[in-house]
């Protein structure tokens, strides 16, 4: 039972890991997602001031050249943010998946380890009748132990069962 208890902890601690990989993943997604958003109305402002933000009759040329340029690269600007967004957010997906399928995998026991914490017939078979019969509960309360949070209380360590060993 100590093999699947440990089995069970290192299940759980992977469930943790994957999840914190997946909630940062998602975060930054969801932050390129806003500044795409963001940026797509900044891009319509920009067109918006393009064709209908004219300037009035008599503005000097260079003026005129000034203004056009910087709208333009506004425009270009916001165009290539949102395209890094959108890049960012494909390779956090990319990422997070290979973190997932490669460095986060959830812990599969070796053929030995299913072997060692199996039970045979044969090892029932081997014990006393006596064993065999026993209510638990009552075995433990007639030789003045009780279950503490530590596992046994009133048993010395040397007279204590040993817990079999977890393989690493």
């Amino acid at each position: 039972q100590q093999e699947f208890k440990t089995l069970g902890m290192r299940l759980a601690q992977v469930d943790v890991w994957r999840e914190d990989v997946r909630d940062i993943t998602e975060l930054t997604e969801s932050k390129m997602d806003v500044y795409s958003l963001v940026n797509g109305l900044q891009i319509g402002f920009c067109l918006v001031l393009y064709t209908e933000g004219r300037l009035e009759i008599g503005t000097p040329g260079w003026l005129v050249w000034i203004y056009s340029l910087s709208v333009s690269g506004a425009f270009m600007f916001l165009l290539m943010s949102i395209w890094f967004a959108m890049n960012a957010s494909v390779v956090a997906q990319g990422s997070s998946t290979r973190l997932l399928t490669q460095l986060v995998r959830p812990p599969i026991p070796s053929w030995e380890s299913i072997e060692a914490m199996r039970t045979y017939a044969t090892s029932y078979e081997g014990v006393n009748h006596r064993s065999m019969l026993r209510v638990p509960v009552l075995q433990t309360v007639s030789e003045g132990r009780h279950a503490g949070p530590g596992g046994l209380v009133g048993v010395s360590p040397a007279s204590s069962p040993r817990a079999p060993s977890c393989p690493s």
